[in-house]
C-alpha cells in the first residue's frame, strides 16, 4: 500500500470527457491510494494502518475533510480493481465513523483535476504501508 497525501487549500475534478460541472472541495487531506497485490492477503492490517496514517495527518494539519482517490500509478504491483475499490469504501466508512467528512473520487475513471497544495512540509506526505 502506498499513500501520497496532500493538505490542500482546494481540489477540484471532473470527468475529462464530460461537460459536467466540476466537483470542488475546499481545504482537505487528499489521499492518493495505490493498492498493491500483496495488500489483498493483509486486508485488515492495511485498513487499520491506512486509517491511522490518514487520521495522524488530519490531526497534524487540523483538517477533518478527507478525499480518497484511487491512484494506481505509484508502483508496478497492483491489487485487483475490485479489491482496491472495496478497500477505499471500507476506509471511508471507518473515517466517517470517527466524524470525518469523507469524499471518494469515483473509481475507475479518468479525470481532469486541479489542486492547490499548502506550503508547510506536512502538506506533502508519502507513506508505504506493509
Amino acid at each position: 500500500m502506498r499513500l501520497l497525501m496532500f493538505h490542500t487549500e482546494s481540489f477540484w475534478y471532473r470527468h475529462n470527457e464530460s461537460e459536467e460541472e466540476k466537483t470542488q472541495i475546499r481545504e482537505s487531506v487528499l489521499v492518493w491510494i495505490h493498492s498493491e497485490e500483496s495488500d489483498e492477503s493483509n486486508r485488515s492490517s492495511i485498513i487499520r494502518k491506512m486509517v491511522k496514517n490518514i487520521r495522524w495527518l488530519s490531526k497534524k494539519v487540523s483538517c477533518d475533510t478527507v478525499v480518497l482517490h484511487s491512484f494506481a500509478h505509484l508502483d508496478d504491483s497492483k491489487a485487483s480493481p475490485d479489491f482496491a475499490d472495496a478497500l477505499i469504501e471500507e476506509v471511508a466508512r471507518n473515517l466517517r465513523d470517527r466524524e470525518y467528512d469523507v469524499h471518494i473520487v469515483p473509481f475507475g475513471q479518468f479525470y481532469e483535476f486541479n489542486l492547490h497544495v499548502k506550503g508547510p512540509s506536512l502538506a506533502k506526505v508519502f507513506k508505504r504501508i506493509q
